[in-house]
């Protein structure tokens, strides 16, 4: 997927310089967030985590961004985005541990006390992966989200705050949002 994306960009970046085309490219982190109908796997992992299926975690972590200030970005982007640059649209590096602790606090249930080092998590990705096909449910984990946990997400949107006005809301309020949402849908208990 990252090849794919990376292709794109750079046709992209090609067709500004050869045909003139107005166009920036906008680079999200990883997006977490209420009204998510796709299920993604950050989903995934707090309806599993409030639901009592979770009972540890792994080591690593990532850059998350809420999708509404996403959103925010790509309009501010359509007026203020300059012709042929890239913005980094991201939040904060944030622990897995620290996410559930946040997911912990806002639901009021039990924090995870076990965190699995990622050897572990490697070994047992295919499972997981079987286990949630079976289940119909986007798996908690893929050897690749594991490779996203592990790799560099030291991002800087400060090029985005400068030229696109980029703003983030608090990552607690984005889970505050995400567990209601949750609820009013009936996907936790």
């Amino acid at each position: 997927m990252q090849k794919t994306k990376a292709i794109t960009a750079r046709y992209v970046l090609n067709m500004v310089k050869q045909k003139n085309l107005d166009a920036c490219i906008l680079h999200p982190s990883g997006i977490i967030g209420p009204n998510d109908f796709s299920n993604t796997h950050l989903t995934q992992l707090i309806v599993d985590f409030v639901n009592g299926r979770l009972r540890a975690c792994v080591k690593g972590g990532y850059d998350f961004v809420d999708v509404r200030d996403v959103a925010d970005g790509v309009i501010s982007a359509c007026f203020n985005g300059k012709r042929g640059n890239c913005y980094i649209l991201s939040n904060r590096y944030v622990e897995i541990k620290e996410l559930l602790d946040i997911v912990s606090d806002v639901a009021n249930i039990k924090k995870i006390k076990n965190v699995l080092p990622m050897f572990f998590a490697k070994f047992t990705a295919p499972l997981s992966e079987a286990y949630y096909a079976i289940l119909k449910q986007p798996p908690l984990y893929t050897k690749y989200s594991l490779y996203t946990l592990t790799s560099n997400s030291n991002f800087s949107n400060k090029k985005a705050k400068l030229e696109l006005g980029f703003n983030n809301r608090n990552l607690k309020d984005t889970i505050k949002d995400t567990i209601k949402w949750l609820n009013d849908n009936n996907r936790i208990n």
